[in-house]
């Protein structure tokens, strides 16, 4: 088993308790907000919809900015990417008052969230088509080094010996989204090695003493990861996943997950099953929570014909819990068809 890391290292990572942490985290994105930024703008929006408590808190400064986005925009004002602009002539489209915060449903083990502003997500990596999980790191194209994803970091520092940048995630799926990238100076691609999950199993387990519910998520390339530079994402939520539940076989139950999945108490049991993946060029996500890991392997991204709400599948999705962008699709799913969509990414025997 890890060594849990010391706790005087707790209060070098983002913040002493879940309190300061929630504060911190609608503190930054406040003041992220600005008349001449598009993408900040596209982050704080995505990130108000996770709850009732964070849209209250950014409702009325996100209304100003838009209208004064709106005007410098028609305008030429604005120097912005182009996936920016792309996504914010969509949301001239909206009324971004109506927009709703995220919902929620379970059918059977399943969650089901819907996130309508998910949508407006560009695809990048996670609908290419790869034949590897590794590929060297290009400089050339997004990674977590860029200068202009300075203004959405949330804490930057050493933690337990190791360079950490921790970044809101642009468009999230889980509550409390964060990007955590490992020695981001480094370069690393997006490719596990042992220090770097003995490293990220420590951290899931002494930060959720820390922070109830908190979580971290791993996909490796050609299974959901959109960007080539080694990173994790972490998460806070208290509520299991489907995949945590305890009647599933790889959990000590008799019923059969619709993925092959196993489930570690210990960082190196569990790294001896990954680098066995590794070494056979398998895609895989896991799912680390408070002293386990959970291991799925999975068909490559492309491979196998999804259903439009589970393209880019990802660790949450392989979980048990999926986001869909469209209300018709999230009323109208099943049980089974959820069961049967993620048993899809079923590595054949």
């Amino acid at each position: 088993r890890v060594p849990v890391v010391n706790f005087l290292y707790l209060f070098m990572f983002i913040a002493e308790d879940i309190n300061q942490f929630k504060q911190l985290f609608v503190n930054k994105l406040k003041g992220m907000l600005s008349d001449s930024e598009l993408g900040a703008f596209i982050l704080v929006l995505a990130n108000s919809h996770q709850d009732a408590f964070l849209q209250g808190e950014l409702d009325h400064d996100l209304k100003a900015t838009f209208d004064a986005l709106k005007d410098n925009f028609v305008a030429g004002r604005l120097d912005a990417t182009q996936d920016d602009v792309d996504v914010f002539e969509q949301l001239l489209e909206l009324d971004v008052s109506d927009i709703p915060v995220w919902q929620n449903r379970q059918v059977g083990d399943w969650e089901i969230t819907y996130n309508s502003i998910r949508r407006l997500r560009p695809a990048r990596a996670s609908s290419q088509v790869l034949h590897s999980i590794s590929q060297p790191y290009d400089a050339s194209r997004f990674h977590f080094n860029k200068p202009f994803l300075k203004p959405e970091i949330l804490w930057q520092g050493e933690f337990d010996g190791i360079n950490s940048r921790v970044l809101f995630n642009k468009f999230p799926f889980s509550e409390y989204h964060l990007l955590i990238v490992l020695s981001p100076q480094m370069n690393n691609p997006q490719l596990l090695t042992w220090r770097d999950h003995q490293y990220v199993s420590s951290l899931a387990e002494v930060m959720a003493k820390v922070f109830p519910g908190f979580g971290i998520g791993f996909n490796s390339l050609a299974a959901g990861a959109s960007v080539n530079h080694l990173h994790f994402q972490g998460f806070v939520r208290e509520r299991c996943f489907a995949i945590e539940r305890s009647h599933w076989s790889h959990n000590g139950g008799d019923t059969e997950y619709p993925l092959t999945v196993k489930r570690f108490t210990d960082a190196e049991s569990s790294w001896a099953c990954l680098q066995q993946l590794i070494t056979k060029d398998e895609a895989f996500n896991c799912l680390y929570r408070d002293g386990c890991c959970y291991v799925v392997a999975r068909r490559y991204q492309g491979s196998v014909l999804l259903p439009e709400w589970l393209r880019g599948a990802g660790w949450i999705d392989v979980a048990g819990a999926i986001t869909v962008s469209e209300s018709a699709t999230f009323d109208r799913l099943t049980e089974d068809q959820v069961a049967t969509g993620i048993g899809l990414l079923k590595p054949a025997a």
